[in-house]
Parts: structure tokens; sequence; C-alpha cells
């Protein structure tokens, strides 16, 4: 399996068919046997450390087969009696780029959210009032403490979304 990216390759041995690496974010495909090459050497790290599914590998490097002098037409047609040779795309760093681009958008989805929720802990019960009305279309009654409106308010922020 050639490759133009430097990492480390590391061999799939475990039984499931296929694995999903859901515990390190990465979500690399695997099937028993698979091997990848893996530039972020924490996430090497990560998945040796379970020497029961992965295992490092080495690639060998394709040395061409020797140059066969054509044969003497006799008749006769050759048949490739070799299997056909399917060479697969290593997909790995566009796939830790998406799970990278999606764990940072998460982040900040998050880094947001929690932003909002600090804007509300400024706002006394009549900002807090406009604010549900204005924003997700919901009024909050003004008889609740402020601590409760708030808490009203961040329950519309997790049931709707930021707006």
């Amino acid at each position: 399996m050639p490759t133009t990216a430097n990492g480390v390759p590391v061999k799939y041995i475990g039984r499931e068919d296929p694995f999903y690496d859901r515990l390190y974010g990465s979500n690399l495909p695997f099937v028993p046997g698979q091997v990848r090459v893996v530039t972020d050497l924490d996430l090497v790290a990560k998945l040796l450390r379970h020497d029961d599914c992965f295992e490092r590998a080495v690639i060998e490097p394709v040395v061409p087969a020797p140059a066969q002098p054509p044969a003497a037409p006799t008749g006769e047609v050759a048949q490739d009696k070799g299997e056909p040779t399917q060479e697969l795309e290593d997909d790995t760093e566009s796939r830790l780029a998406a799970a990278k681009k999606l764990d940072d958008d998460q982040k900040l989805a998050e880094q947001n959210r929690l932003d909002l929720v600090q804007t509300l802990d400024s706002m006394d019960k009549d900002a807090l009032q406009e604010f549900g009305v204005n924003k997700f279309n919901q009024k909050v009654p003004k008889n609740l403490s402020v601590e409760n409106m708030r808490a009203r308010i961040v329950e519309l922020l997790d049931q709707f979304g930021a707006p």
C-alpha cells in the first residue's frame, strides 16, 4: 500500500467487521487485517494501547517484477492466472480531517451556548422576559424568581437551540 503521507502504519487485528473508532473521535473504519497510515501520533499511541485490536504494521516497498521477454506466438491466448490486484485508496487523512472539523464545530457550538448562558446571568427579570419572547416566542412568567427565569430560558435554549 503505497502512501505519500508520513505516518505510522497501524493494522487492525480485531474481530469486529467493520470496526469504527468512536473512542478517540477519529471515526476511522477498519476491517480485519486493514492497514491505515495514521499521521496523528497521539492517535497512533492511543490505538496501539489496545494490543488486542491494533498492531504496528510494516509496509514493504513495492518492488517491480523483472521484465520478461515477450513469448513467441503459439496461437494460444495467455490468461492472467493471478488475482486482480485492486489498490485501496487510503482515505485516512480525509476522514481524520472531517472528524477534526466536526469536533471543532461541536466545540464552537458549545462555546456559543456557554457565552449566551453567561449573558443571561447578567439580565434582570424584564430583560429575561423580553429575551424569551423575542428569541423563542415564549413568555416567561415574571412571578418566578430571577434564577428560575434564567433556568427556564436555558431550558428553551437547550430545547430549540441558540437563536
